[in-house]
Protein backbone atom coordinates (compact mmCIF):
# COMPACT_ATOMS: atom_id res chain seq x y z
CA UNK A 1 0.00 0.00 0.00
CA UNK A 2 1.88 3.38 -1.29
CA UNK A 3 -0.37 5.79 0.06
CA UNK A 4 -1.52 5.89 4.22
CA UNK A 5 -5.16 5.17 4.26
CA UNK A 6 -8.28 7.16 5.88
CA UNK A 7 -9.65 6.25 8.48
CA UNK A 8 -13.60 7.36 9.57
CA UNK A 9 -14.97 6.18 13.23
CA UNK A 10 -18.50 6.53 13.36
CA UNK A 11 -19.87 6.19 17.05
CA UNK A 12 -23.37 5.85 18.49
CA UNK A 13 -24.11 5.80 22.24
CA UNK A 14 -26.29 3.16 23.88
CA UNK A 15 -26.81 0.61 20.66
CA UNK A 16 -27.55 -2.75 21.60
CA UNK A 17 -25.64 -5.67 19.36
CA UNK A 18 -29.28 -7.32 18.35
CA UNK A 19 -30.36 -3.87 16.99
CA UNK A 20 -28.45 -4.11 13.78
CA UNK A 21 -30.17 -5.87 10.81
CA UNK A 22 -27.32 -7.81 10.09
CA UNK A 23 -27.63 -9.52 13.32
CA UNK A 24 -31.00 -10.52 12.77
CA UNK A 25 -32.12 -11.03 16.37
CA UNK A 26 -34.91 -8.50 16.89
CA UNK A 27 -38.34 -8.00 14.34
CA UNK A 28 -38.43 -4.27 12.76
CA UNK A 29 -35.07 -3.55 12.83
CA UNK A 30 -33.94 -2.20 9.47
CA UNK A 31 -30.18 -0.55 8.68
CA UNK A 32 -29.07 -1.60 5.52
CA UNK A 33 -26.34 1.15 5.58
CA UNK A 34 -25.11 0.25 8.31
CA UNK A 35 -25.46 -3.43 7.58
CA UNK A 36 -23.42 -2.78 4.16
CA UNK A 37 -20.17 -2.12 5.85
CA UNK A 38 -20.49 -5.98 7.57
CA UNK A 39 -21.36 -6.84 4.11
CA UNK A 40 -18.59 -5.60 2.26
CA UNK A 41 -15.89 -5.82 5.41
CA UNK A 42 -15.70 -7.20 8.57
CA UNK A 43 -18.73 -8.02 11.09
CA UNK A 44 -17.43 -8.92 15.05
CA UNK A 45 -20.05 -10.63 16.15
CA UNK A 46 -18.45 -11.11 20.11
CA UNK A 47 -18.14 -7.34 20.96
CA UNK A 48 -18.49 -6.30 24.33
CA UNK A 49 -17.96 -3.17 26.56
CA UNK A 50 -15.11 -3.72 29.39
CA UNK A 51 -17.73 -1.08 31.34
CA UNK A 52 -20.98 -0.70 30.03
CA UNK A 53 -21.42 3.43 30.46
CA UNK A 54 -20.30 5.81 28.70
CA UNK A 55 -16.99 7.91 30.20
CA UNK A 56 -14.79 5.05 30.95
CA UNK A 57 -15.93 3.30 27.60
CA UNK A 58 -15.20 6.72 25.61
CA UNK A 59 -11.71 6.90 27.87
CA UNK A 60 -10.77 2.77 27.03
CA UNK A 61 -11.11 4.03 22.82
CA UNK A 62 -9.24 7.35 23.59
CA UNK A 63 -6.25 5.92 25.65
CA UNK A 64 -6.36 1.79 24.86
CA UNK A 65 -6.68 0.89 28.30
CA UNK A 66 -9.30 -1.12 30.04
CA UNK A 67 -10.96 0.55 33.28
CA UNK A 68 -8.29 -1.15 35.43
CA UNK A 69 -6.10 0.66 33.84
CA UNK A 70 -7.01 3.83 33.18
CA UNK A 71 -8.88 3.72 36.55
CA UNK A 72 -12.57 4.45 35.97
CA UNK A 73 -15.49 2.25 36.68
CA UNK A 74 -18.14 4.45 37.02
CA UNK A 75 -19.61 7.48 34.83
CA UNK A 76 -17.80 10.57 37.18
CA UNK A 77 -16.52 13.38 35.90
CA UNK A 78 -12.94 13.83 36.34
CA UNK A 79 -11.09 17.54 34.97
CA UNK A 80 -8.76 17.79 32.46
CA UNK A 81 -6.66 14.54 32.43
CA UNK A 82 -3.04 14.93 31.43
CA UNK A 83 -2.91 11.62 28.99
CA UNK A 84 0.24 11.20 27.40
CA UNK A 85 -0.85 8.81 24.68
CA UNK A 86 -4.36 9.31 22.88
CA UNK A 87 -5.12 7.83 19.26
CA UNK A 88 -5.87 11.23 18.06
CA UNK A 89 -2.18 12.54 19.02
CA UNK A 90 -0.50 9.33 18.24
CA UNK A 91 -2.11 9.45 14.60
CA UNK A 92 -1.39 13.50 14.64
CA UNK A 93 2.16 12.91 15.39
CA UNK A 94 1.87 10.50 12.66
CA UNK A 95 0.96 13.13 9.79
CA UNK A 96 -2.32 12.49 10.12
CA UNK A 97 -5.09 15.22 9.84
CA UNK A 98 -7.13 14.15 13.20
CA UNK A 99 -10.91 15.26 13.72
CA UNK A 100 -14.27 14.75 15.73
CA UNK A 101 -17.54 15.99 14.88
CA UNK A 102 -20.47 15.71 17.08
CA UNK A 103 -20.91 13.47 20.16
CA UNK A 104 -17.08 14.03 22.13
CA UNK A 105 -14.74 11.29 24.18
CA UNK A 106 -17.10 12.37 27.16
CA UNK A 107 -13.99 14.51 27.99
CA UNK A 108 -13.88 17.81 30.27
CA UNK A 109 -13.46 20.50 29.87
CA UNK A 110 -15.86 19.66 26.65
CA UNK A 111 -13.41 22.43 24.40
CA UNK A 112 -10.06 20.53 25.03
CA UNK A 113 -9.70 18.24 22.37
CA UNK A 114 -7.28 15.35 23.71
CA UNK A 115 -5.52 15.64 19.74
CA UNK A 116 -8.04 16.32 17.31
CA UNK A 117 -6.82 18.93 15.45
CA UNK A 118 -10.28 19.63 14.11
CA UNK A 119 -12.58 19.49 16.85
CA UNK A 120 -16.25 20.20 17.07
CA UNK A 121 -18.33 18.83 19.75
CA UNK A 122 -21.98 18.93 19.11
CA UNK A 123 -23.00 17.00 22.37
CA UNK A 124 -26.34 17.09 24.54
CA UNK A 125 -24.04 15.60 27.66
CA UNK A 126 -21.63 18.58 27.35
CA UNK A 127 -21.72 21.08 29.98
CA UNK A 128 -21.38 23.90 27.35
CA UNK A 129 -24.84 23.37 25.85
CA UNK A 130 -25.31 27.01 26.87
CA UNK A 131 -22.50 28.63 25.53
CA UNK A 132 -19.96 27.24 22.83
CA UNK A 133 -21.01 23.74 22.06
CA UNK A 134 -21.58 24.33 18.19
CA UNK A 135 -24.48 21.96 17.62
CA UNK A 136 -26.67 23.39 20.37
CA UNK A 137 -25.17 27.06 18.85
CA UNK A 138 -26.84 26.18 15.74
CA UNK A 139 -29.89 24.70 16.94
CA UNK A 140 -30.23 28.70 18.82
CA UNK A 141 -29.35 30.30 15.47
CA UNK A 142 -31.70 28.62 13.44
CA UNK A 143 -35.08 27.95 15.37
CA UNK A 144 -38.39 29.34 15.54
CA UNK A 145 -38.89 30.93 18.45
CA UNK A 146 -40.41 29.78 21.61
CA UNK A 147 -39.76 26.05 19.78
CA UNK A 148 -38.29 24.88 23.22
CA UNK A 149 -35.07 23.27 21.94
CA UNK A 150 -33.40 20.21 21.53
CA UNK A 151 -35.83 19.20 24.16
CA UNK A 152 -39.19 21.35 23.15
CA UNK A 153 -40.96 18.18 22.06
CA UNK A 154 -41.11 16.71 25.57
CA UNK A 155 -38.35 13.58 26.07
CA UNK A 156 -34.71 14.45 27.60
CA UNK A 157 -31.49 12.74 28.33
CA UNK A 158 -31.86 9.70 30.46
CA UNK A 159 -35.54 9.62 30.31
CA UNK A 160 -37.84 6.81 28.92
CA UNK A 161 -40.07 8.91 27.41
CA UNK A 162 -40.01 9.41 23.33
CA UNK A 163 -41.75 11.05 21.46
CA UNK A 164 -41.02 12.71 17.07
CA UNK A 165 -38.48 15.69 16.53
CA UNK A 166 -40.72 18.64 16.61
CA UNK A 167 -38.24 20.59 14.50
CA UNK A 168 -36.57 20.11 10.91
CA UNK A 169 -34.34 17.14 11.04
CA UNK A 170 -31.44 19.08 10.15
CA UNK A 171 -31.44 20.56 13.85
CA UNK A 172 -31.76 16.96 15.45
CA UNK A 173 -27.97 16.07 16.44
CA UNK A 174 -27.87 12.96 13.91
CA UNK A 175 -28.00 15.48 11.13
CA UNK A 176 -26.08 17.83 11.80
CA UNK A 177 -23.26 15.58 12.91
CA UNK A 178 -23.44 14.01 9.29
CA UNK A 179 -23.64 17.22 7.58
CA UNK A 180 -20.60 18.38 9.82
CA UNK A 181 -18.62 15.51 9.15
CA UNK A 182 -18.97 15.83 5.43
CA UNK A 183 -18.09 18.93 5.54
CA UNK A 184 -14.49 18.46 6.82
CA UNK A 185 -14.47 15.05 4.51
CA UNK A 186 -14.86 17.71 0.97
CA UNK A 187 -12.94 20.68 3.18
CA UNK A 188 -9.83 18.77 4.36
CA UNK A 189 -6.36 19.06 3.82
CA UNK A 190 -6.45 16.76 1.45
CA UNK A 191 -1.97 16.74 1.61
CA UNK A 192 -2.53 14.74 4.71
CA UNK A 193 -4.46 10.72 5.22
CA UNK A 194 -7.26 11.95 7.85
CA UNK A 195 -9.01 10.46 11.57
CA UNK A 196 -12.43 11.26 11.58
CA UNK A 197 -14.71 10.24 14.38
CA UNK A 198 -18.33 10.86 14.26
CA UNK A 199 -20.29 10.49 17.23
CA UNK A 200 -23.88 10.39 17.35
CA UNK A 201 -25.67 11.05 20.57
CA UNK A 202 -28.41 8.17 19.72
CA UNK A 203 -29.95 6.12 20.07
CA UNK A 204 -29.08 7.13 23.69
CA UNK A 205 -32.41 9.49 24.94
CA UNK A 206 -34.09 11.75 24.27
CA UNK A 207 -36.12 9.22 22.07
CA UNK A 208 -36.98 11.83 19.72
CA UNK A 209 -36.48 11.02 15.90
CA UNK A 210 -38.12 12.59 13.43
CA UNK A 211 -41.99 11.72 13.17
CA UNK A 212 -41.36 9.73 10.04
CA UNK A 213 -38.84 7.57 11.83
CA UNK A 214 -40.89 7.37 14.78
CA UNK A 215 -44.48 6.54 13.05
CA UNK A 216 -42.68 3.84 11.41
CA UNK A 217 -42.07 1.90 14.95
CA UNK A 218 -45.37 3.13 16.58
CA UNK A 219 -47.85 1.60 14.60
CA UNK A 220 -46.26 -1.85 14.38
CA UNK A 221 -47.72 -4.17 17.27
CA UNK A 222 -45.51 -7.62 16.46
CA UNK A 223 -41.85 -6.25 17.90
CA UNK A 224 -40.16 -8.18 20.43
CA UNK A 225 -41.30 -8.11 24.24
CA UNK A 226 -38.91 -7.30 26.72
CA UNK A 227 -36.88 -10.76 27.83
CA UNK A 228 -37.92 -11.44 31.13
CA UNK A 229 -36.46 -14.35 32.94
CA UNK A 230 -38.26 -16.20 35.93
CA UNK A 231 -35.22 -15.37 38.37
CA UNK A 232 -36.24 -11.97 37.76
CA UNK A 233 -37.97 -9.19 40.46
CA UNK A 234 -40.34 -7.13 39.39
CA UNK A 235 -40.53 -3.81 40.38
CA UNK A 236 -43.71 -2.54 42.57
CA UNK A 237 -43.91 0.01 40.10
CA UNK A 238 -41.68 1.67 37.40
CA UNK A 239 -40.92 5.28 39.30
CA UNK A 240 -39.13 8.37 37.80
CA UNK A 241 -39.46 8.19 34.03
CA UNK A 242 -35.11 8.22 34.48
CA UNK A 243 -35.57 5.29 37.14
CA UNK A 244 -33.22 2.17 35.38
CA UNK A 245 -35.78 -0.16 37.62
CA UNK A 246 -38.76 -0.84 35.77
CA UNK A 247 -41.86 -2.72 34.04
CA UNK A 248 -42.00 -1.60 30.03
CA UNK A 249 -45.06 -2.98 29.13
CA UNK A 250 -48.14 -1.21 27.31
CA UNK A 251 -47.85 2.04 26.04
CA UNK A 252 -45.18 3.03 27.40
CA UNK A 253 -43.50 0.16 26.00
CA UNK A 254 -44.88 1.00 22.52
CA UNK A 255 -43.77 4.27 22.72
CA UNK A 256 -39.76 3.84 23.88
CA UNK A 257 -39.28 0.99 21.51
CA UNK A 258 -40.69 3.68 18.57
CA UNK A 259 -38.28 6.14 19.74
CA UNK A 260 -35.05 4.02 20.30
CA UNK A 261 -35.81 2.09 16.95
CA UNK A 262 -36.84 5.12 15.10
CA UNK A 263 -33.30 7.03 16.56
CA UNK A 264 -31.39 3.67 14.84
CA UNK A 265 -33.33 3.61 11.75
CA UNK A 266 -32.87 7.60 10.99
CA UNK A 267 -28.93 6.79 12.07
CA UNK A 268 -28.65 4.48 9.42
CA UNK A 269 -30.11 6.84 6.73
CA UNK A 270 -27.28 9.30 7.71
CA UNK A 271 -24.27 6.67 7.69
CA UNK A 272 -25.43 5.92 4.09
CA UNK A 273 -24.56 9.67 3.42
CA UNK A 274 -21.04 9.52 5.20
CA UNK A 275 -20.38 5.78 3.22
CA UNK A 276 -20.92 7.84 -0.12
CA UNK A 277 -18.07 10.39 0.64
CA UNK A 278 -16.19 7.59 2.05
CA UNK A 279 -16.32 5.79 -1.35
CA UNK A 280 -15.49 8.63 -3.23
CA UNK A 281 -12.06 9.12 -1.11
CA UNK A 282 -11.00 5.78 -1.35
CA UNK A 283 -8.61 3.78 0.58
CA UNK A 284 -10.93 4.48 3.71
CA UNK A 285 -11.30 2.11 6.37
CA UNK A 286 -14.96 2.49 7.99
CA UNK A 287 -16.00 1.32 11.42
CA UNK A 288 -19.36 1.21 13.02
CA UNK A 289 -19.28 0.95 16.56
CA UNK A 290 -21.11 1.71 19.85
CA UNK A 291 -19.77 2.23 23.56
CA UNK A 292 -22.63 0.25 25.31
CA UNK A 293 -26.12 -1.26 24.88
CA UNK A 294 -29.50 -0.10 25.96
CA UNK A 295 -31.52 -2.86 28.44
CA UNK A 296 -34.85 -1.53 26.62
CA UNK A 297 -36.52 -3.12 29.83
CA UNK A 298 -35.05 -6.56 29.96
CA UNK A 299 -34.52 -8.26 33.01
CA UNK A 300 -36.87 -5.02 34.33
CA UNK A 301 -33.61 -2.82 33.68
CA UNK A 302 -33.30 0.44 31.54
CA UNK A 303 -30.42 1.76 30.45
CA UNK A 304 -26.66 0.23 31.12
CA UNK A 305 -24.49 -0.39 34.06
CA UNK A 306 -25.44 -3.80 34.03
CA UNK A 307 -23.62 -7.07 32.86
CA UNK A 308 -26.52 -8.20 30.37
CA UNK A 309 -26.37 -8.61 26.77
CA UNK A 310 -28.59 -5.42 26.00
CA UNK A 311 -25.89 -3.39 27.59
CA UNK A 312 -22.59 -4.96 26.96
CA UNK A 313 -22.70 -6.65 23.84
CA UNK A 314 -22.28 -3.96 20.96
CA UNK A 315 -21.68 -3.50 17.05
CA UNK A 316 -18.31 -3.61 15.60
CA UNK A 317 -17.96 -3.71 11.80
CA UNK A 318 -15.23 -2.51 9.77
CA UNK A 319 -14.70 -2.48 6.10
CA UNK A 320 -11.28 -0.98 4.08
CA UNK A 321 -9.01 -1.49 1.72
CA UNK A 322 -7.73 -5.40 1.43
CA UNK A 323 -10.43 -6.56 3.71
CA UNK A 324 -12.50 -9.64 2.59
CA UNK A 325 -16.36 -8.61 2.06
CA UNK A 326 -18.81 -10.87 4.51
CA UNK A 327 -16.44 -11.79 6.93
CA UNK A 328 -18.02 -12.77 10.35
CA UNK A 329 -15.22 -12.89 13.77
CA UNK A 330 -16.38 -14.75 17.01
CA UNK A 331 -13.01 -13.58 18.71
CA UNK A 332 -14.26 -11.24 21.53
CA UNK A 333 -13.08 -8.14 21.45
CA UNK A 334 -13.79 -4.46 23.16
CA UNK A 335 -13.19 -0.78 22.26
CA UNK A 336 -9.40 -0.87 24.09
CA UNK A 337 -8.63 -2.85 20.62
CA UNK A 338 -9.44 0.07 18.54
CA UNK A 339 -6.46 2.34 19.12
CA UNK A 340 -3.76 -0.17 18.33
CA UNK A 341 -5.79 -1.68 15.53
CA UNK A 342 -6.16 1.72 13.59
CA UNK A 343 -1.94 2.58 14.66
CA UNK A 344 -1.08 -1.02 13.02
CA UNK A 345 -3.50 -0.39 9.40
CA UNK A 346 -1.32 3.44 9.80
CA UNK A 347 2.04 2.12 9.97
CA UNK A 348 2.26 3.79 13.10
CA UNK A 349 3.70 2.74 16.49
CA UNK A 350 1.44 1.15 19.38
CA UNK A 351 2.60 3.10 22.91
CA UNK A 352 3.75 0.56 25.55
CA UNK A 353 0.61 1.93 27.74
CA UNK A 354 -1.84 0.64 25.77
CA UNK A 355 -3.97 -2.67 26.87
CA UNK A 356 -5.48 -3.64 23.63
CA UNK A 357 -4.42 -5.58 20.86
CA UNK A 358 -4.67 -5.13 17.32
CA UNK A 359 -7.18 -6.69 15.13
CA UNK A 360 -4.92 -6.44 12.13
CA UNK A 361 -4.19 -10.52 12.08
CA UNK A 362 -8.24 -11.41 12.16
CA UNK A 363 -8.88 -8.98 9.74
CA UNK A 364 -6.32 -10.38 7.18
CA UNK A 365 -7.18 -13.75 7.43
CA UNK A 366 -4.44 -15.28 10.06
CA UNK A 367 -5.58 -17.75 12.56
CA UNK A 368 -4.34 -15.64 15.51
CA UNK A 369 -3.74 -18.46 18.41
CA UNK A 370 -2.84 -15.86 20.87
CA UNK A 371 -5.55 -14.18 20.86
CA UNK A 372 -7.18 -13.89 24.18
CA UNK A 373 -9.68 -16.45 25.01
CA UNK A 374 -12.27 -14.23 26.48
CA UNK A 375 -12.93 -10.57 27.54
CA UNK A 376 -13.50 -9.09 30.92
CA UNK A 377 -16.13 -6.57 32.05
CA UNK A 378 -17.17 -4.57 34.92
CA UNK A 379 -19.06 -2.00 36.43
CA UNK A 380 -19.43 -0.17 40.00
CA UNK A 381 -23.36 -0.09 38.94
CA UNK A 382 -25.57 3.50 39.54
CA UNK A 383 -28.59 3.87 41.01
CA UNK A 384 -30.62 6.77 39.16
CA UNK A 385 -34.22 7.41 40.60
CA UNK A 386 -35.15 4.19 41.79
CA UNK A 387 -38.46 3.61 42.99
CA UNK A 388 -38.70 4.29 46.57
CA UNK A 389 -40.46 1.30 47.57
CA UNK A 390 -38.73 -2.13 47.30
CA UNK A 391 -40.45 -4.70 46.37
CA UNK A 392 -40.22 -7.45 49.28
CA UNK A 393 -39.59 -10.87 48.02
CA UNK A 394 -37.92 -13.43 48.98
CA UNK A 395 -35.90 -13.97 45.77
CA UNK A 396 -32.37 -12.68 45.82
CA UNK A 397 -32.93 -9.09 44.27
CA UNK A 398 -29.77 -8.41 41.85
CA UNK A 399 -30.84 -5.03 41.05
CA UNK A 400 -29.39 -3.74 44.50
CA UNK A 401 -25.73 -5.03 43.87
CA UNK A 402 -23.14 -2.31 44.00
CA UNK A 403 -21.21 -3.87 41.26
CA UNK A 404 -20.98 -6.89 38.95
CA UNK A 405 -17.98 -8.23 37.08
CA UNK A 406 -18.73 -10.81 34.09
CA UNK A 407 -16.32 -12.80 31.53
CA UNK A 408 -17.20 -14.20 28.36
CA UNK A 409 -16.11 -15.88 25.83
CA UNK A 410 -19.08 -15.23 22.95
CA UNK A 411 -20.66 -18.35 24.08
CA UNK A 412 -20.52 -18.56 27.37
CA UNK A 413 -21.03 -15.65 29.91
CA UNK A 414 -20.08 -15.56 33.56
CA UNK A 415 -21.24 -13.26 35.89
CA UNK A 416 -20.34 -12.48 40.01
CA UNK A 417 -21.96 -9.68 41.77
CA UNK A 418 -19.33 -7.88 44.26
CA UNK A 419 -21.33 -7.89 47.11
CA UNK A 420 -23.32 -11.06 47.57
CA UNK A 421 -21.19 -13.64 45.69
CA UNK A 422 -24.28 -14.41 43.52
CA UNK A 423 -22.69 -16.01 40.41
CA UNK A 424 -24.61 -16.55 36.95
CA UNK A 425 -23.72 -18.44 33.92
CA UNK A 426 -25.40 -18.48 30.93
CA UNK A 427 -25.03 -20.17 27.38
CA UNK A 428 -25.30 -16.75 25.15
CA UNK A 429 -24.90 -18.49 22.13
CA UNK A 430 -28.16 -20.23 22.32
CA UNK A 431 -30.00 -17.95 24.74
CA UNK A 432 -28.93 -14.52 23.98
CA UNK A 433 -32.15 -13.32 25.52
CA UNK A 434 -30.04 -14.93 29.42
CA UNK A 435 -33.33 -16.47 30.39
CA UNK A 436 -31.64 -19.58 31.32
CA UNK A 437 -29.42 -19.31 34.42
CA UNK A 438 -27.29 -22.45 34.29
CA UNK A 439 -25.12 -21.84 37.51
CA UNK A 440 -27.64 -24.29 39.55
CA UNK A 441 -27.75 -26.98 37.13
CA UNK A 442 -25.95 -29.37 37.86
CA UNK A 443 -24.93 -30.32 34.05
CA UNK A 444 -22.88 -27.43 34.36
CA UNK A 445 -20.95 -27.38 36.99
CA UNK A 446 -17.77 -28.12 36.08
CA UNK A 447 -18.02 -24.90 34.09
CA UNK A 448 -18.90 -23.00 36.35
CA UNK A 449 -16.21 -23.56 38.64
CA UNK A 450 -14.10 -22.88 35.43
CA UNK A 451 -14.84 -19.70 34.47
CA UNK A 452 -14.61 -18.52 38.41
CA UNK A 453 -11.16 -19.90 38.48
CA UNK A 454 -10.42 -17.36 35.30
CA UNK A 455 -12.51 -14.40 37.16
CA UNK A 456 -10.21 -15.15 40.37
CA UNK A 457 -7.12 -14.39 38.11
CA UNK A 458 -8.26 -11.63 36.74
CA UNK A 459 -9.72 -9.91 40.14
CA UNK A 460 -6.11 -11.70 42.03
CA UNK A 461 -3.73 -8.31 42.51
CA UNK A 462 -6.77 -5.33 42.66
CA UNK A 463 -6.63 -3.12 45.29
CA UNK A 464 -10.31 -3.73 46.27
CA UNK A 465 -9.98 -6.91 47.16
CA UNK A 466 -12.70 -9.27 45.14
CA UNK A 467 -10.20 -12.04 45.25
CA UNK A 468 -7.00 -13.29 47.31
CA UNK A 469 -5.98 -15.55 44.56
CA UNK A 470 -8.02 -18.93 45.17
CA UNK A 471 -10.93 -17.40 45.84
CA UNK A 472 -13.29 -14.12 44.84
CA UNK A 473 -14.22 -12.38 48.30
CA UNK A 474 -17.65 -11.32 48.70
CA UNK A 475 -18.88 -8.10 50.25
CA UNK A 476 -16.42 -6.16 49.19
CA UNK A 477 -16.96 -2.34 48.21
CA UNK A 478 -16.52 -1.65 44.23
CA UNK A 479 -14.80 2.19 43.64
CA UNK A 480 -15.99 4.56 40.91
CA UNK A 481 -12.46 5.21 40.39
CA UNK A 482 -9.23 4.41 41.72
CA UNK A 483 -7.24 5.70 44.22
CA UNK A 484 -4.64 7.67 41.28
CA UNK A 485 -7.56 9.34 39.62
CA UNK A 486 -9.48 9.83 43.00
CA UNK A 487 -6.02 11.45 43.94
CA UNK A 488 -5.69 13.20 40.58
CA UNK A 489 -9.37 14.85 40.77
CA UNK A 490 -8.22 16.11 43.73
CA UNK A 491 -4.85 17.80 42.46
CA UNK A 492 -7.13 19.17 39.46
CA UNK A 493 -9.70 20.73 41.68
CA UNK A 494 -6.93 22.36 43.74
CA UNK A 495 -5.89 23.99 40.38
CA UNK A 496 -8.83 25.22 39.99
CA UNK A 497 -10.34 23.20 37.42
CA UNK A 498 -14.17 22.09 37.95
CA UNK A 499 -15.63 19.06 37.92
CA UNK A 500 -17.32 17.80 34.73
CA UNK A 501 -20.69 18.31 34.55
CA UNK A 502 -20.63 20.58 37.69
CA UNK A 503 -21.15 23.99 38.86
CA UNK A 504 -18.30 26.36 39.71
CA UNK A 505 -17.10 26.08 42.88
CA UNK A 506 -15.02 27.98 45.23
CA UNK A 507 -11.87 25.70 46.35
CA UNK A 508 -13.11 25.93 49.97
CA UNK A 509 -16.70 24.38 48.80
CA UNK A 510 -14.19 21.45 47.39
CA UNK A 511 -13.43 19.91 50.51
CA UNK A 512 -15.00 16.36 50.32
CA UNK A 513 -14.59 15.30 46.83
CA UNK A 514 -16.30 12.76 46.59
CA UNK A 515 -19.59 14.53 47.52
CA UNK A 516 -19.24 16.30 44.66
CA UNK A 517 -18.54 13.64 41.72
CA UNK A 518 -22.13 14.26 39.60
CA UNK A 519 -22.79 11.40 37.09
Amino acid sequence: MNQKPNFIVIHTDQHRYDCVGVTGRRKGIYTPYIDSIAYQGANFTSCYTTCPLCIPQRLSLLTGQTPEHHGLFSNMGIPYLPLEHTLPSEMRHGGYQTALVGRTMHTYPADYSYGFEYYLPGDPSSEKKDTTDAFFQYLRDNSPKDSGGYYGCGPHNNSRAAGPYHLPDHLHQTKWATNRAIDFIDHRDESRPFLLFVGYYAPHSPHNPPAEYFNRYYQRNDLDEPYIADWDVAPVNSGNVMSRYINLKGEELRVARAGYYGNIAFIDSQVGRILERAMRTGNTYVIFTSDHGELLGDHYLSQKNRPYEGAVHIPFMIMGPGISDSLTIDKPIGWHDIMPTILELAGLPIPDDVDGKSMVSLLFGSEDQSWRPYIHGECTHEFMFTPKTRPICSQINLFYEKGSHFLTDGIMKYIWYDTSGTEQLFNIQTDFQEMHDLSKDPAYQEELVSWRRRLIQELADRPEGFSDGTKLIAGKEPVRASEAMMALGKQRISEGFTLAFGKKKKPEENMNFTDKLIY
